[in-house]
């Protein structure tokens, strides 16, 4: 109708307000920090690939790489004054030396719940409060968060063992999340574990990132048959690599599959672990015979066997 404004947005701005909005809901506190940083700062995470020539101060001088040296310095101006928990978030532009990249970083230090006469001692953040983090803020940004890898190679600024990253396919990182390392800690004048997540917003798939409008519920007409199976895989075999094939065993009739029990000690040999894995099978015209799931049964151990995993008697 004339007189009536249209929307000027452009998606990657649809796509912020949205993260933005998620980020708030599950509790973070937004900060805005400088975009420019001194060479100390920008140094645990790579180096600036741009140095000012004509900065208003030696400390603000490199452009950063990161969002997460700004989040830390604001995470340590909170605790040196008190604060108990610090859960902030930020989405602005990383600046590398091919482009300006649209990014979500967050930060989660002290303490993830107080202590009490029923808990006990105050618990801290780990790398899977991270991980939560990252998976949640992806989903509600449009990413295919059930076709994600978890892969390492996080980076030098990383905890190694306790930091990851989740990827579309080997090459596209859509996120890292974890512990930063003990030596970034230092270089901010940090006590104490600090999680942190680094969601690449740019790397987000436009169609999945601009389809945010949710169809209808349809449940389904016939009940989901649940299984249960116990593996005794290598210790080095990361569980998301055995749940992937596992799940891949049969692409029609299973809907989920989770680790939802990890076992070592008396029982299990040396060198391995016991995971134990529940899949869900969601039948469509009509129910599953005990042929039918024994087939499938059957192709799941099989998928795991070629992951060097073996069925626990």
């Amino acid at each position: 109708m004339p007189g009536v404004a249209k929307p000027t947005a452009t998606l990657e701005q649809k796509l912020e307000r949205r993260a933005r909005r998620a980020a708030a809901a599950r509790g973070l506190d937004e900060a805005v920090t400088w975009s420019f940083l001194s060479d100390a700062e920008a140094a645990p995470f790579g180096g600036g690939a741009w140095t000012l020539a004509n900065p208003i101060s030696e400390d603000l001088k490199v452009m950063r790489p990161s969002l997460l040296p700004g989040l830390l310095a604001a995470t340590g101006r909170n605790l040196k004054r008190g604060a108990q928990t610090v859960r902030l978030f930020e989405i602005g532009r990383r600046y590398l030396a091919e482009a300006e990249r649209a990014t979500l970083g967050v930060v989660l230090a002290g303490d993830r719940r107080p202590r009490g006469w029923r808990e006990g001692k105050a618990a801290s953040f780990d790398a899977y409060d991270a991980k939560a983090e990252a998976l949640a803020l992806l989903a509600a940004s449009g990413a295919p968060v059930d076709n994600l890898q978890v892969m390492g190679e996080a980076g030098d600024a990383w905890h190694p063992g306790q930091s990851g990253t989740l990827r579309l396919g080997p090459k596209t990182v859509l996120a890292s999340f974890g512990m930063l390392h003990p030596s970034v800690l230092k270089a901010f004048d940090l006590d104490g574990a600090v999680a942190a997540v680094e969601v690449y917003l740019d790397a987000i798939p436009p169609k999945r990132a601009t389809g945010f409008s949710r169809p209808a519920y349809t449940p389904p007409a016939l009940q989901a048959v649940r299984r249960d199976f116990a593996f005794l895989v290598p210790a080095a075999l990361a569980t998301d690599t055995l749940v992937r094939a596992v799940k891949g065993a049969d692409k029609v009739a299973i809907v989920s599959a989770r680790v939802f029990d990890v076992f070592t000690g008396q029982g299990v040999e040396d060198g391995h672990k016991s995971v134990a894995v529940e899949i869900v099978l969601q039948p469509t015209a009509k129910s599953f015979t005990d042929e039918e799931i024994k087939a499938i049964a059957d192709k799941v151990v099989a998928a795991a066997a070629k992951q060097g995993a073996s069925l626990r008697a």
